[in-house]
C-alpha cells in the first residue's frame, strides 16, 4: 500500500495557480495525455494512476468546453501592438540622430562598396560626397538649434525647416572646405562655430582644476622627486 501511495504522489500533478484557468486546464490535459502515449515505455506507472489520468482527461476536456471558445484579445492589447512600432517623429531627438547617424553609415558603406572605382567617376564621387554631407550634417548640427531630420518619413514641405537645412547644410560644407570640420567619422564631436561660443579651459573629469594648474603640480612634483635623492643620502 505504502508504495502504491508513494508512486501516486510521484505521478501527482501540480500545476501553479494562474489568472488564465483556461490556460491552465490545456497544459493539464498536454501533460496527462503525454503520459497516457507513454504508458508503454514507462513500466513503473501503476494502473490505478492510468486509470484515474483517462478519467481526468475526460473531466478536463468537459471543463474546457464548459469555459467556451477563447476571448479575442482587447482592444488595448491590440493598441499596444499597434503602437509599439515608434515613427521617427515621435522619437525623442537624440533618438532620432543616433539612428539617422547609423543610417548614414550604413548608405556609405553599401556605396562604396557597390561602387569600388567611384574615384574614377565624376557623378559618384558627387553622389558620395551627397551622403558624407549628410552624415556631417547630423553629427555637426547645432546644439541650441531643434533638429531637422535629413530621413523625414513624409518629404518637408515647411519653408522654414527647407530654409534651416538649407543653411546648416551650406555651413557644415563651408567648414568642411576650410578644414574646420573632419571628414565622415574621424569625430563626433566636432561642432559648427556658433556667435555665443567661447574658448573654455580644460576641465579635469574628476574635479575642478584645469589642465594648465595640473601640469605646474607635475612640474613641482619632478623636482621634489629629483631633491628625494639627496634628502635621503643626508639622512642616510
Amino acid at each position: 500500500m505504502e508504495a502504491q501511495e508513494e508512486a501516486k504522489k510521484k505521478w501527482a500533478w501540480k500545476v501553479a495557480p494562474s489568472k488564465a484557468p483556461g490556460r491552465v486546464l490545456k497544459k493539464k490535459l498536454r501533460d496527462m495525455e503525454r503520459l497516457i502515449q507513454k504508458k508503454d515505455t514507462l513500466k513503473d506507472i501503476p494502473a490505478e494512476v492510468i486509470q484515474e489520468t483517462e478519467k481526468k482527461i475526460v473531466e478536463i476536456k468537459k471543463q474546457i468546453e464548459a469555459l467556451g471558445p477563447p476571448t479575442a484579445p482587447s482592444a488595448k492589447k491590440q493598441n499596444k501592438k499597434q503602437n509599439k512600432k515608434v515613427t521617427e517623429e515621435e522619437k525623442s531627438p537624440k533618438a532620432l540622430k543616433f539612428t539617422e547617424l547609423r543610417r548614414a553609415g550604413r548608405k556609405i558603406a553599401a556605396f562604396k562598396k557597390q561602387h569600388p572605382n567611384y574615384e574614377n567617376s565624376e557623378e559618384e564621387s558627387k553622389t558620395l560626397a551627397d551622403l558624407e554631407l549628410d552624415l556631417l550634417y547630423i553629427k555637426n548640427f547645432p546644439r541650441d538649434e531643434e533638429y531637422i531630420s535629413i530621413y523625414p518619413e513624409s518629404p518637408l514641405t515647411d519653408e522654414n525647416q527647407l530654409k534651416t537645412q538649407a543653411e546648416i547644410r551650406g555651413k557644415i560644407e563651408k567648414a568642411l572646405a576650410n578644414g574646420e570640420i573632419k571628414k565622415t567619422t574621424e569625430s563626433s564631436d566636432d561642432r559648427i562655430p556658433t556667435a555665443d561660443s567661447t574658448t573654455s579651459t580644460k576641465k579635469h573629469p574628476a574635479s575642478n582644476w584645469n589642465d594648465e594648474e595640473s601640469g605646474d603640480e607635475d612640474q613641482e612634483e619632478s623636482e621634489n622627486d629629483k631633491e628625494s635623492p639627496a634628502k635621503k643620502s643626508k639622512l642616510n
